[in-house]
């Protein structure tokens, strides 16, 4: 009776331990964020980081703000090597580079980078969420407020977009539309490929392309498109805010959450590892409603459902 009652002992002792290791190992993943500056949106991330962290028991040790400053970046580095931490999160090109150059041994997760292809953003190690929202969800949000869309204009500098052209291209012959395309290499540029392309498109769509938007040339944009009646459709609700139509953009919050979501998945696999360049899992609809009245657009039904943002 006693070795029986010591055996059971035995192994109820070491069933504890054996759990009590595997819950200090589960509950001791740790993680870094590093942004590349202090902007609202990547503090949404952090937000939403921060809170699914919490669900998957990863404590986030640090959080480092670079201020734009690449040397910054490589003393933030160095102590992240130091500190070994169990995955790292990047929000914005300029941390992403950072990381993505100075650190080889450890996951990384990365987000907020526009036009991610143009940085190779590849590696054994490296996991990101594009941008991007999918050409079929986009273009399904912007049919939400339109109706069937045949023919989009867009202008782009094949150098910084070309790339997301080729693969919207694709995309938009499934969908049934025809994108009605026109390079420029210059902002000068963007008077004539309006003119060229208005009068032959349901709509424009704006990318996120530096060539092709600037201060100058956003407002001729979409003072042109509204004088022609031609709804100017973009992938920012910045641009909402400033007169465009309507946006298709990701949740900023929504994008933190799943980047924990992967940072979880990764630490559970058996070796440093990457799930490839995922597009963000939630997107939100914007409307200006002053432009849509401008457009002569009725868009009461649409506003109606409590998921779009409206502006102004």
């Amino acid at each position: 009776m006693i070795n029986k009652t010591r055996i059971y002992l035995l192994l109820i002792i070491t069933l504890g331990l054996l759990l009590h290791g595997t819950y200090c190992a589960y509950a001791g993943r740790t993680a870094v964020v590093i942004k590349s500056q202090n902007l609202s949106a990547y503090n949404e991330v952090v937000k939403g980081f921060q809170k699914e962290c919490i669900q998957n028991n990863i404590s986030i040790t640090s959080i480092y703000d670079l201020n734009g400053k690449m040397k910054m970046g490589q003393k933030v580095a160095r102590k992240i090597r130091k500190k070994k931490p169990d995955i790292v999160l990047s929000i914005g090109v300029l941390a992403t580079t950072v990381v993505k150059e100075k650190i080889k041994d450890i996951p990384i997760v990365f987000c907020m980078v526009i036009n991610h292809e143009r940085f190779k953003l590849s590696g054994p190690n490296i996991t990101g969420i594009s941008t991007e929202i999918a050409i079929e969800d986009q273009f399904n949000g912007y049919q939400s407020i339109l109706g069937q869309l045949k023919n989009i204009g867009v202008i782009y500098d094949p150098s910084k977009t070309g790339i997301i052209i080729k693969n919207a291209e694709i995309k938009m012959k499934h969908l049934g539309i025809s994108l009605a395309k026109y390079e420029v290499t210059s902002s000068r540029k963007i008077s004539e490929a309006l003119e060229n392309l208005i009068g032959k498109i349901d709509a424009l769509w704006l990318l996120p392309d530096s060539t092709v938007v600037t201060r100058k040339s956003f407002d001729l944009i979409k003072s042109s498109t509204i004088e022609n009646k031609v709804p100017l459709l973009c992938t920012s609700d910045v641009f909402v805010k400033a007169g465009a139509l309507a946006a298709v953009s990701s949740d900023y919050n929504y994008v933190g959450s799943q980047a924990a979501g992967l940072a979880a998945k990764i630490l559970e696999l058996p070796a440093l590892s990457s799930l490839g360049i995922v597009n963000p899992d939630y997107f939100k609809l914007s409307i200006n409603t002053d432009t849509a009245e401008e457009l002569g657009l009725e868009v009461k039904l649409v506003l109606e459902d409590p998921k779009i943002n409206i502006y102004p």
